[in-house]
């Protein structure tokens, strides 16, 4: 294992108690186990400081922050304590398939000038049952330029530490900050996307809300993109203000369901299986990660 790449894996979570244990717990049964975990719990108020603060597997590096700063704020805290050779992104409320580290780290071996691997993932809701699936498409090596369509799951994202740390996440984003931290790290890189459903995510506490916040957000990130490449910020800034004001009049008529729904591709039985599968296997006998 020594001579494998290391994984470093990071993990913001803010009021996650109530899911983050399946999520540390797909950490531990990762096929490829030469990785380390650095966790940030940005200003939590329930019981998430107490499940982090029994973790005893010595791969787990927690840092809490006194107050909550925002996603973006807190990646950049989990960046700045990251160590090894990948970096790959884990919430509270998602978690990874066993074999997701492993394949990513295969084809990142297999060519030293691909920059970014990400998967497919799979939704499912509070209800456990399965929405949808995302980014199902394989593409083969791909160059990237920052201003054009970046078409992967952003979660299940995998890339290289080095690089990543001359990139700084825009702490001003609450949402939205991974689409721009990504771009800007992979300008002028190349990237593959696996056709694999590898990352399992949490929608349900999707809400109207969060839907506008998320949107604005992006309206932001458009805004910054600008200072980069006027163009394309301003192509993106106008489409991303058209769906706020779609959602803000949609979402009350056709609920919040139908867009997410419209995110996705129908669900493939072999990926829902799996799914069950890896679902049964977290939570039997489940206990704290320790």
């Amino acid at each position: 294992m020594g001579t494998l790449p290391q994984v470093c894996i990071i993990m913001p979570v803010y009021n996650g108690a109530l899911t983050i244990r399946v999520a540390l717990r797909s950490l531990l049964l990762q096929t490829y186990q030469n990785w380390n975990c650095v966790i940030v719990n940005d200003g939590s108020t329930d019981g998430t400081k107490t499940i982090l603060d029994r973790l005893t597997d010595p791969r787990f590096r927690v840092y809490h922050l006194p107050e909550n700063h925002g996603r973006g704020y807190a990646r950049q805290v989990a960046l700045e304590h990251a160590e090894g050779d990948y970096l790959a992104y884990l919430d509270a409320d998602d978690f990874f398939h066993c074999d997701k580290l492993k394949c990513q780290v295969e084809i990142m071996m297999s060519d030293p000038d691909i920059d970014l691997v990400a998967c497919a993932l799979l939704t499912f809701g509070s209800d456990g049952k399965p929405i949808n699936t995302r980014a199902k498409i394989y593409r083969d090596v791909w160059n990237f330029k920052d201003g054009t369509n970046l078409l992967i799951a952003m979660p299940t994202a995998l890339i290289k530490l080095d690089r990543a740390r001359c990139i700084a996440y825009n702490s001003k984003l609450n949402a939205g900050e991974d689409l721009d931290y990504f771009s800007r790290y992979l300008d002028g890189g190349r990237y593959v996307n696996l056709d694999r459903v590898l990352f399992y995510y949490f929608t349900s506490l999707t809400t109207y809300r969060k839907m506008l916040v998320y949107t604005y957000n992006d309206c932001l990130r458009c805004l910054f993109l600008m200072r980069r490449n006027l163009l394309q910020g301003m192509k993106g800034f106008l489409v991303s203000l058209f769906k706020l004001g779609a959602y803000a009049v949609g979402i009350p008529i056709f609920g919040v369901d139908y867009f997410i729904g419209r995110r996705g591709t129908p669900l493939d039985e072999q990926d829902v299986e799996e799914y069950y599968v890896q679902l049964e296997t977290l939570t039997q006998n489940e206990t704290s990660a320790q």
